[in-house]
């Protein structure tokens, strides 16, 4: 039997920083990366140095505080005096003495204070600001691509990106080892960075296991076409509602709903000029199960971009059992594989207009033919899987780095 000080011996103390959870207080690369803190094995030791977080998976987690420590230093009652005695007295405390008059970057001040401990075994930065390259001593860190949209459209995303693009080079070149989230997204890192691909693992995104229980109330929506997400650039946006015209004018009851941020000006000109004004309507949602719905309740989820890491979207869609419709390009079929309906916009395969006229005329038995592949391949995807491939990873980075500082 091993006794407990061989056990802990055994596990792996992995340190994450805060970046992701920052930036973002719910959806994209901080729920992937809630997911994986979830189902973690248990010989992985996770830290993670977050004091205060708006973040609503890591709330849900119930793994950081829900505590706002500027409030309870001003007792829930700010003045510019408390507010600056606050900003002095914890910005000297964490040792940042020229940033006496700013807010104090808590988050941030705590994942310092544990790179000064050294008590970890490998770091794993959420996002891809380099800070850390000087703090973390020959301590090994492995870094987490999701896409390469930036480097892959960096004509458009320079000035915007400009700050990510140069972290996100460096942090590649340097790290111990890579996690891509496609074999699409690798080959991408390993032709645009100059990466040996076998400094790079892929990892697959996942689904959530809890089902789906469509809301009280049914479908308000009457027949539609689901777009979820962006519209801009690569997202193929504009060709999407060129080719789906044709399909509405074919079906008066059909519309098409979109999320995401509301329509531009420019949209709904564009909109007026292809005589679909009233065609197009734009939700805002305020949950995740409301979007469920949206595609449970949809004539098909449509994925028109010409590119993307993985393709989230497609996962979801399948849980809410909804067809999915999506352009053969980028990393799709690696993802969908046989279970989607694909078009091509480059003229090598079916158009989109011809694949919704086809779909739209299916029987009941031929949708639900669709339906259970698609449920079949959901089945290769999940968090638990994701998570115990990271784990794999952080033992290997780990024991490397023991065995090189021996």
């Amino acid at each position: 039997m091993v006794n407990k000080s061989k056990q802990q011996e055994q596990k792996v103390r992995v340190l994450m920083d805060s970046q992701a959870f920052d930036m973002q207080t719910h959806g994209g690369v901080s729920r992937c990366f809630s997911e994986l803190i979830r189902y973690m094995p248990e010989d992985i030791c996770l830290s993670l140095p977050i004091l205060e977080t708006k973040n609503i998976y890591l709330l849900e987690l119930g793994i950081v505080s829900t505590r706002d420590y500027y409030m309870e230093f001003c007792h829930n009652h700010p003045t510019p005096l408390k507010r600056f005695w606050y900003k002095l007295t914890t910005n000297i405390k964490y040792g940042h003495w020229a940033q006496w008059d700013r807010m104090p970057m808590l988050n941030l001040y705590e994942t310092e204070y544990q790179f000064a401990k050294r008590e970890f075994d490998v770091f794993h930065p959420t996002f891809f600001n380099p800070y850390f390259i000087n703090k973390i001593g020959k301590k090994p860190f492995v870094i987490t691509v999701h896409d390469m949209i930036p480097e892959l459209y960096c004509k458009k995303y320079q000035e915007e990106w400009n700050n990510q693009l140069r972290g996100k080079r460096e942090l590649i070149q340097r790290a111990s080892h890579i996690i891509a989230v496609s074999e699409q997204t690798k080959q991408d890192i390993v032709n645009l960075m100059g990466v040996a691909p076998e400094k790079i693992s892929v990892i697959y995104h996942g689904i959530d296991k809890n089902p789906y229980e469509p809301s009280l109330g049914g479908n308000k929506n009457g027949n539609y076409i689901l777009y979820v997400g962006d519209r801009d650039l690569y997202k193929n946006f504009k060709r999407f509602v060129f080719e789906i015209c044709p399909v509405l004018n074919n079906h008066p009851e059909l519309s098409v709903i979109c999320t995401g941020k509301p329509f531009s000006n420019d949209e709904l000109q564009f909109f007026k000029s292809n005589g679909a004004y009233k065609r197009f309507k734009h939700i805002f949602l305020e949950s995740d199960n409301e979007l469920m719905d949206l595609y449970h309740y949809a004539q098909a989820f449509v994925y028109p971009s010409e590119y993307e890491g993985f393709g989230l979207p497609i996962l979801e869609a399948y849980k809410a059992e909804c067809p999915v419709v999506i352009n053969q390009a980028s990393c799709f079929p690696e993802i969908a594989g046989n279970a989607a309906i694909y078009f091509c916009f480059d003229g090598s395969g079916p158009s989109l207009q011809e694949c919704l006229e086809n779909m739209l005329s299916w029987t009941s038995a031929q949708r639900e033919e669709l339906i259970a592949a698609q449920n079949q391949r959901r089945c290769l995807y999940s968090w638990e899987k994701a998570a115990r491939e990271l784990a794999d990873i952080y033992r290997k980075v780990a024991q490397q780095a023991t065995l090189q500082n021996k």
